[in-house]
């Protein structure tokens, strides 16, 4: 469209004397008509960008999903490969996880609650205590033993804390 065709159309009075009420009222039908014929292929228009927005955007999602979810595939058999132990030999050991020293490649680290969570160097593994607050929080499994694993890395820890209840 041209920008002539985008411009209002003024209309004087005298163009509709010339017509009859039966004439002025077909043609008010007509652009009736066609205002909402007009309206509706506006809509159908954005509808048409609006979905494909929302296409677009489901498809980065489920790649994204997709991405995750091959990545933890990834990392669990990394996790679940590693014996979690310091030493080895060579890059075949560092990149597999397979310590041949009697010291485990764990930080124990001391939570506000007191408790400890597990972190191997190696793979990344988290071992979880449960959390007595939030009871569907549970704990990890392997915790325990990770626990009496042998390590000499130094704990970490944070401070720890208690509330009390004022007057009970």
């Amino acid at each position: 469209m041209s920008t002539e065709d985008k411009k209002p159309i003024l209309v004087g009075t005298e163009t509709f004397e010339s017509k009859t009420n039966r004439e002025l009222a077909e043609e008010t039908v007509r652009l009736d008509n066609e205002m909402k014929a007009l309206d509706l292929e506006l809509k159908r228009e954005q509808v048409s960008k609006l979905r494909s927005r929302i296409s677009q955007k489901l498809e980065n999602a489920k790649s994204r999903d997709l991405a995750i979810k091959n990545y933890l595939a990834q990392r669990n058999a990394q996790q679940e490969q590693c014996n979690h132990l310091k030493g080895g030999t060579g890059a075949e050991a560092f990149l597999r996880g397979m310590g041949d020293s009697p010291y485990y490649a764990v930080i124990k680290h001391k939570l506000p609650s007191g408790k400890y969570m597990v972190l191997c160097q190696r793979c990344g593994k988290e071992w979880h205590p449960a959390d007595k607050f939030d009871k569907s929080i549970k704990e990890t499994p392997g915790y325990q033993q990770t626990l009496t694993w042998p390590t000499n890395n130094s704990a970490s820890g944070s401070s720890t804390f208690l509330f009390e209840r004022a007057g009970v």
